[in-house]
């Protein structure tokens, strides 16, 4: 908007972006050289001139070491670098009037150490160095007695040239031919060729090899292959071949004849074949004359397989260059050919007239020179070439020095002048870049733009304008104008026009050698027009005087500068000019309308929104600053603007009156969009002031509630799959509707839909209250479910909020968890007073919620409005408090019936899809003690997941869930490993502390606690998880249960006494937590221990024994009701006859043994789970350790 507003009140289009571009080139001069030899890696250039005393090495910078060789008659005939980039071989002559001349070799590394070789002999020496100059060949033409081998370091290893019947004398001519990296070779001596192969047993053959009058050898990639050339004009090259130790030698005949005459040969691919330039034979007289055509000549590739291709026909005497690629290019007098490695012709240019010199650059692209100084740059097109770009550089018998696919350097004027043609985007380009020296090798500085140049008096170091490293143009004002290394602008501020200059600097290479002199950096500002309206000048003597006029006055809006800085040119050639174009320059911003008006909108709208990001929400400022600035730029400025007030201020007040309210009216729609500007906005008035009625409305609920949802939902899909992989099968539950004092109980089945309707339209409480493994928590996460379905239908539906088990109080921790929601405290207290949500609480007997807090929110207006949604244990306190709500319901899933049982299987199929099905022994499993011969719905989903093979008991069954989670075999030691910490951590957490959570992260044995949590044995338990939970629970309590039972057969098995038992069953603690795994009622832990500890005579007797000492303890305390009421009811009747005449302990002495008696002895662990909790906190008499028995089990 602000931005908008600055192009409406100006009026203009968006300038065009500035640019900045440099020209010119710098140059560095160092000794005086004609000879140029590269170091292998490119960045030192050894320099000399021949017969010459010294020589340089010099870098990419011309800085340059001075190598001086000792003896001042010495002159460098030859610097050969070699494989080790830091060292080079040089070949020296002395002249003295006593020896004449004498020559010698030395090694010489970066540093200036020389090395003289002194084991070779000083007279008439000829050197070739091996093809990566990783050794180098010498020989003596005054004696021939030994072939010197060279490495970098200058060791010297010595062949002798022994041949037999010959004695050692001068030798007119030696041509020496290393081959790869100069272990292998050959050698002509007399025009008599052998081999060498250091890596032979005899590394000199002295034999001469078939062949006698060697002109050339060309080498192959093979080296006991080479070509052998003969004396001008005889046949074409024969191709030798020796064997391993040279021993034998035999010509090579190809399948394909090679022509008979060849001109001349060009290596080609590295010598393993040969372009030919062979005559044609003549062509017969034509018809009706006595003339004979003149023979021509084409070029011929051939291989030691012989001619391959078609060849070229070319017009006079052709000749073949290569490109760095490989690529093979020829000329002729006439035109240009693109030469193919199949021995045809690929490409062929049109006729050109004087064609003197052909540059390639690669396999598409070739520049070619003709003697009057025109340069065309060709590019393959098909089976063309075509020129691409041409231009006349009108220079006298130019010379091409060097070239790439940038440009090429021409000497001129008898290597006094040196050019540079470039290609630009605009074209081609010829800069004059010396003068007045002779000119020597130019060699291209690896990585770089540099170029070296030798010369006479003295060489260079040539760069590009490119380097420049900083253009830096500044104003009054703290406008700055910057152009980097790389071209990138970077424009601070906006100069004014008729500000002073500030700065002028220029980082650059090129002006090294200025700064002693009198001149400096001189800057031009011009208009559109080019027309001058400024100028000034900095001196490199007093870089802080500035000289700077504008020789126009600046307008009263902004224009357009194009700004110019120029370097003076210094001594040969180094000069600069930096461009920036369309440079905006404005009057001062503060005087400007616009701007005012714009900073007075910034302003307001700062005082409107930094209340909103930087206070705290509760804060008085936030709720009442952004209404105070509407109010104070709506009234001010109109009631300014009608008297006016503010007129000096120049500022457009309708502009800032119009500001301020879209700003209002933007942020009211962007409140009603966006839910997180929402919360922003809610803490503030005006806005605070609409929220509410806003999340009345449905589609506003609809979409500010949606992250809630996610989250919610999310939480219990992440519950159910912790729950193994838990799938929630609809099956009616027994539901008990509780209307108040003096209603009926009214008891129905209703199915999960039913219950979220009571939930959420009729607003009932409702108290999932079973056994544990009934599916309590699979049906609350169900409920959930429904409920935010029907909030997505009906947004005015309430949405769940679950509860901290940790919090002790469910207003607070209602509270608490709709902080996440971002609103105001007031507004989330409104929220839930009017109903919006309900509460979930899933393992109420298990959390910090006491009976009394319960029944205070009930009492409260809160628990008028908001309803419960509760799952626990079976428990008389709880069941009690809910008592004092106005209407609720007693929810119980039910055990499953066959029909059940069918519907569990099909919801949990096997790994190909079809419904499982439940053997005989774990449907036997499954109903664990119960005789109505139903299914305990946690036992049918363990078996349908984890029930292989060998599991014929519920203890069986739980150990194969643990090893099945691990992964593991139930016999593993490693899975016993685990089972053993899993015990020991239930003891510690459950047995000693009551608690089902266990401390997770910094517990010393994390990483086992991992392995569980991993395998899903145990689960997050924190009320906002995070990536490391804080604690964790099993994934069911029974699993936690079963454990523990385990851990205290492991500690009590072998005592006489097993008076665990009676703390297991009554201890509140774990008497709160019911199951009917075994019997009908009773702790869960007991029932895990009645397992465990094995269903035999020895437990019954301990039992029995528990329960006569708590007759003849507590025969006070009991109640004969209270023992009636424990016993089963097929015994309660005759019981209650037998027992007319008994006191309590003798009635409970009596039905211990009557329910000992009865059936298998169910009756006597239901009487057992029943009285313990009655009498606690009455233990059985400790006694003394029985001797050690043998674990059954």
């Amino acid at each position: 908007m602000f931005l908008g507003l600055v192009g409406c009140a100006r009026g203009e289009q968006a300038p065009a972006p500035v640019e900045a571009s440099v020209e010119g080139y710098w140059v560095r001069p160092f000794s005086r050289a004609s000879r140029l030899a590269p170091c292998g890696h490119g960045n030192h250039v050894w320099a000399w001139t021949p017969q010459r005393a010294g020589l340089g090495l010099v870098d990419a910078d011309g800085g340059e070491l001075s190598v001086k060789l000792g003896d001042e008659s010495a002159r460098v005939v030859d610097v050969i670098p070699s494989a080790d980039p830091e060292r080079a071989w040089v070949h020296v002559e002395v002249v003295s009037p006593e020896a004449g001349r004498a020559n010698a070799v030395y090694s010489v590394d970066h540093r200036g150490s020389l090395r003289r070789i002194d084991a070779l002999p000083s007279q008439e020496l000829v050197l070739a160095p091996s093809e990566g100059h990783e050794r180098l060949w010498a020989v003596s033409l005054f004696t021939a007695k030994t072939l010197w081998i060279i490495d970098p370091a200058g060791d010297v290893e010595g062949i002798a040239l022994s041949i037999p019947g010959q004695a050692s004398a001068a030798v007119g001519r030696a041509t020496l031919v290393p081959v790869g990296d100069g272990r292998q070779g050959w050698l002509v001596l007399d025009q008599n060729l052998h081999q060498v192969d250091l890596q032979a047993k005899s590394k000199f053959n002295p034999r001469p090899l078939s062949t006698r009058n060697v002109r050339e050898l060309i080498p192959t990639s093979r080296a006991q292959r080479v070509w052998v050339l003969g004396p001008s004009g005889q046949t074409a090259p024969r191709l030798l071949q020796t064997g391993r130790e040279g021993a034998a030698d035999k010509k090579v005949e190809p399948p394909t004849p090679l022509p008979d005459t060849v001109q001349r040969p060009f290596v080609h691919q590295g010598g393993d074949s040969l372009w030919l330039v062979v005559s044609e034979p003549k062509a017969a007289k034509s018809p009706g004359t006595s003339a004979t055509s003149p023979a021509g000549l084409s070029l011929k590739l051939v291989t030691p397989e012989g001619q391959v291709g078609s060849g070229v026909q070319v017009e006079g005497t052709p000749l073949i260059a290569h490109s760095p690629d490989g690529a093979a290019w020829a000329r002729d007098e006439h035109r240009v050919y693109r030469l193919g490695d199949s021995g045809d012709e690929l490409a062929r240019s049109e006729v050109f007239p004087d064609v003197d010199a052909l540059l390639p650059v690669s396999a598409e692209r070739a520049w070619i020179v003709s003697r009057d100084g025109f340069v065309r740059l060709l590019s393959v097109k098909g089976s063309q070439l075509a020129v691409t770009d041409s231009a006349t550089t009108g220079l006298r018998t130019p010379v091409a020095r060097a070239w790439d696919a940038h440009g090429v350097w021409f000497v001129s004027d008898e290597e006094t002048r040196l050019h540079r043609l470039r290609l630009g985007p605009e074209g081609l380009s010829l800069t004059l870049m010396l003068e007045g020296v002779g000119l020597g090798d130019v060699r291209p500085i690896s990585g770089t733009e540099r170029f070296w140049i030798a010369g006479t008096p003295r060489s260079y170091v040539q760069a590009p304008a490119s380097e420049v490293r900083r253009v830096e143009v500044g104003f009054e004002g703290g406008a700055l104008l910057e152009r980097g290394a790389r071209g990138a602008i970077q424009m601070t501020g906006t100069p004014e026009a008729g500000a002073a200059l500030s700065s002028l600097e220029v980082d650059w290479p090129g002006l090294t050698r200025a700064k002693g002199l009198e001149s400096g950096l001189r800057i031009e500002v011009r208009d559109e027009n080019g027309h001058l309206v400024g100028q000034g000048l900095r001196r490199f003597l007093e870089p802080e005087g500035l000289l700077f006029q504008w020789t126009e006055p600046p307008g009263s809006t902004e224009h357009l500068y194009d700004l110019q800085v120029s370097s003076p040119e210094v001594e040969n050639g180094s000069r600069l000019t930096a461009a920036f174009r369309h440079v905006p320059f404005g009057v001062p911003l503060l005087d400007q309308v616009w701007v005012r008006t714009a900073l007075a909108c910034v302003g307001l709208t700062l005082l409107l929104l930094l209340p909103l990001l930087l206070l705290r929400p509760s804060a008085a400022p936030r709720r009442w600053l952004p209404l105070l600035g509407y109010s104070v730029s709506l009234v001010g400025a109109g009631g300014g603007e009608v008297l006016g007030l503010l007129s000096g201020l120049r500022i457009h007040l309708p502009t800032v009156v119009g500001v301020v309210s879209a700003e209002v009216v933007l942020c009211a729609c962007l409140g009603l969009l966006s839910p997180a500007v929402f919360r922003k906005l809610v803490f503030t008035h005006p806005f605070s002031w609409a929220a509410a009625p806003l999340l009345r409305s449905p589609a506003f609920r609809r979409r500010f509630f949606a992250t809630h949802v996610r989250q919610v939902r999310r939480r219990v899909d992440v519950a159910s799959a912790q729950a193994n992989g838990e799938v929630f099968v609809d099956l009616s539950a027994h539901v008990v509707e509780y209307s108040g004092p003096g209603v009926p109980p009214s008891p129905s089945e209703r199915t999960a839909a039913e219950l979220c309707l009571l939930l959420t339209h009729e607003r009932a409480h409702l108290l999932i209250q079973c056994a544990g493994g009934r599916g309590k928590s699979a049906l609350l996460r169900q409920l959930v479910r429904l409920s935010l379905e029907r909030f997505e239908q009906r947004p005015s539906s309430p949405l769940p909020v679950f509860i901290d088990p940790a919090a002790e109080d469910l207003e607070s921790g209602a509270k608490e968890a709709l902080q996440d929601l971002g609103l105001p405290e007031e507004l989330r207290d409104a929220l839930l007073e009017s109903g919006d949500f309900f509460l979930v609480l899933d393992g109420l007997t298990e959390s910090r919620v006491e009976p009394e807090a319960l029944r205070r929110y009930l009492e409260r207006e809160m628990g008028l409005h908001a309803p419960l949604l509760l799952s626990a244990r079976p428990n008389e306190a709880y069941r009690l408090a809910m008592s004092h709500s106005l209407r609720w319901m007693a929810v119980e899933p039910k055990r499953l019936d066959e029909a059940g049982l069918a519907r569990f299987q099909a919801a949990y199929p096997d790994e190909k899809g079809q419904p499982q099905v439940l053997s005989g022994a774990l449907q036997r499993i499954c109903r664990g003690r119960g005789a109505d011969g139903t299914y305990v719905p946690l036992l049918v989903r363990l078996a349908l997941r984890f029930g292989g093979g060998g599991v014929d008991s519920v203890i069986n069954l739980y150990r194969s869930v643990f090893a099945g989670l691990l992964k593991r075999d139930p016999d593993d030691a490693a899975t016993s490993e685990m089972l053993a910490f899993a015990e020991a951590l239930c003891l510690d957490s459950y047995w000693e502390h009551r608690s089902r959570l266990i401390v997770f992260r910094d517990s010393p044995d994390e990483h086992k606690l991992r392995g569980l949590l991993d395998a899903g044995l145990l689960v997050p338990a924190d009320a906002r998880p995070g990536p490391v939970p804080t604690h964790v629970r099993f994934f069911h309590d029974s699993m936690q249960s079963y454990l523990t039972a385990r851990a205290l057969f492991a500690r009590f098995a072998s005592q006489a006494r097993w008076d665990c038992l009676w703390r297991a069953a009554g201890e509140p603690g774990f008497a709160r937590e019911q199951s009917d795994l075994m019997t009908e009622a009773g702790s869960e832990l007991f029932q895990m221990c009645a397992y465990v500890f094995g269903y035999d005579a020895r437990l019954r007797a301990e039992l029995a024994r528990h329960l006569e000492l708590c007759a003849e303890a507590n025969d006070e305390r009991l109640t004969k009701e209270g023992i009636l009421a424990a016993v089963p009811g097929e015994l309660r009747e005759m019981l209650r006859r037998s027992g007319r005449s008994l006191g309590p302990g003798a009635l409970l002495r009596e039905a211990t043994r009557v329910c000992a008696e009865h059936g298998e002895g169910e009756a006597l662990f239901l009487l057992y789970a029943r009285i313990a909790p009655r009498v606690w906190p009455w233990k059985p008499d400790e006694a003394e350790a029985a001797p050690s028995r043998t674990d059954a089990a």
